[in-house]
């Protein structure tokens, strides 16, 4: 599986990654982890907006669940306030309309058995870096479009393991 690591100095350039990201995505699953306020939502929100989301994505944590129209349908989903090892498939979150879109899920880890590889799954992990106002995005199962993506903002070649 192909992981790379990119570093994000500030707004801009987590609202970068995330029109690269919804830029190239076919119809996936698309993991978004890291610790509270690590910028997951705003990931979320530019992910969204490269895919002309209407109305605008914002943070579905009292909701769980938003849907979206856009360029693909988009689903929007904040685990945050489920209890560790929540059925997703049984709670109804995750069903088989999803297939024909995207489905943004915020804290994935308080899911039991969501999965975080396969090929319609992208995994990314925001963390807090060492520089004040950085973090760095770990990012697991780049498409190839992706990846050429990510290495035309970011000049990732040199970073990308696998």
């Amino acid at each position: 599986m192909s992981v790379v690591t990119i570093s994000l100095r500030g707004l801009d350039a987590t609202t970068a990654l995330g029109a690269a990201i919804g830029a190239s995505l076919p119809g996936d699953r698309v993991l978004l982890s890291g610790d509270l306020g690590s910028g997951k939502t705003t990931l979320a929100r530019a992910i969204g907006a490269a895919l002309h989301a209407e109305p605008e994505l914002t943070s579905p944590t009292f909701i769980l669940i938003s849907e979206h129209r856009g360029d693909l349908p988009i689903w929007h989903v904040d685990a945050y306030r489920l209890p560790p090892g929540s059925d997703a498939l049984r709670a109804g979150i995750i069903d088989e309309r999803q297939q024909h879109g995207v489905t943004l899920i915020e804290w994935p880890e308080h899911f039991a058995g969501l999965g975080a590889e396969g090929a319609d799954v992208l995994s990314v992990h925001l963390a807090a870096a060492a520089d004040e106002g950085t973090r760095s995005a770990i990012i697991r199962g780049a498409r190839p479009e992706l990846r050429a993506a990510l290495d035309d903002v970011f000049g990732t070649s040199g970073g990308d393991r696998g």
